[in-house]
C-alpha cells in the first residue's frame, strides 16, 4: 500500500466500530451472475448506491495491506470455524462500507466537511496510487482517480467525524485512576505481592501519562459505538446477498 495515512484511518474506525453490530436489515435481491458489471448497485445504505466498481477499489485496499503482510495465498486459508480469510475479508468489506456511508451521511448532516487542502491532499494520493497500480490491476479492480479520491475523501471525513462525536468524552483521568489500570495489568502476569513491593518504583510518570492516553482513547470508542450503532439503527442497509454469495476476492 502507497497511503499509509488511508490504512491509518481504516484502522481506526474498524478498531472502534466495525464488528460493533451487524449491517442492519437485509434484502436479497436476485442478479445474474452474467449481469454483473461496473455499474451493478450490490449495496444500499439509506439512499446511498453501493456499486460493484466500489465494492473492487475496497477489494484492492485490502487485498494490497494483507498481502504485504500474509502472502497472496493467505485467502484460502481455513479458520476453525472453516471459513476462508476471504469469506471474512468479504465481511469486512461490508462493514467497512456500511460505516463510512452511514457516518459520512450524518457528517453531511452536520455540516461536517473536508478543507480544501484536505480534498486535494485525497487527490494526490489517490493519483499516486493510481499511478503505481498494474495495468491489470487498473482494470481487475477500476482504479480511477475520481473513484479513488472518493473513498480517500470518505474515510478522511469519517475520521473527521469520529473526533467531532466524541468531543465531549470524558478526559478527565486522575493519576491514582491510571495507576491502577496499570496495576490491574500487571496483575494479569505477576503475582500480588510482588506488584504491591514494586509500584512505587515501576510507575513512572511517563508510564501514567501513557495510560492516561489509552483510558481516554477507550472512552472515545466506546462512545463512537453508542452513537453509531444509533446512527445505523437509523438506516436501512440492503445488502445484495446472492451477489456476495458467490463474491470472492
Amino acid at each position: 500500500m502507497h497511503n499509509k495515512k488511508f490504512r491509518s484511518g481504516l484502522c481506526m474506525l474498524m478498531a472502534v466500530a466495525l464488528l460493533a453490530s451487524g449491517c442492519g436489515h437485509k434484502k436479497t435481491t436476485k442478479v445474474e451472475n452474467g449481469n454483473i458489471s461496473s455499474g451493478t448497485v450490490v449495496m444500499m445504505v439509506g439512499d446511498d448506491q453501493v456499486r460493484y466498481s466500489e465494492v473492487m477499489a475496497y477489494c484492492y485496499f485490502l487485498k494490497c495491506q494483507y498481502e504485504e503482510s500474509f502472502g497472496k495465498e493467505l485467502w484460502s486459508y481455513k479458520l476453525d470455524d472453516n471459513e476462508t480469510i476471504g469469506d471474512q475479508a468479504k465481511q469486512e468489506i461490508v462493514n467497512m462500507i456500511t460505516q463510512l456511508k452511514i457516518i459520512s451521511g450524518v457528517a453531511q448532516e452536520q455540516n461536517v466537511s473536508l478543507s480544501a487542502d484536505e480534498q486535494d491532499e485525497a487527490l494526490r494520493q489517490a493519483e499516486s496510487l493510481v499511478q503505481n497500480a498494474a495495468a491489470a490491476d487498473k482494470k481487475t479492480y477500476f482504479l480511477s482517480v475520481q473513484k479513488i479520491s472518493g473513498i480517500y475523501q470518505e474515510n478522511l471525513l469519517a475520521e473527521k467525524m469520529f473526533y467531532v462525536a466524541t468531543d465531549d468524552a470524558d478526559t478527565n483521568v486522575s493519576d491514582d485512576e491510571a495507576r491502577q489500570a496499570i496495576l490491574d495489568q500487571k496483575a494479569k502476569t505477576a503475582s500480588q505481592s510482588a506488584i504491591q513491593e514494586d509500584e512505587d518504583t515501576s510507575i513512572s510518570r511517563e508510564m501514567l501519562s501513557q495510560q492516561k492516553e489509552e483510558i481516554i482513547q477507550d472512552r472515545q470508542a466506546d462512545m463512537f459505538v453508542r452513537k453509531y450503532n444509533k446512527w445505523l439503527q437509523d438506516k436501512k442497509v440492503d445488502i445484495n446477498q446472492s451477489f456476495w454469495n458467490d463474491f470472492t476476492l
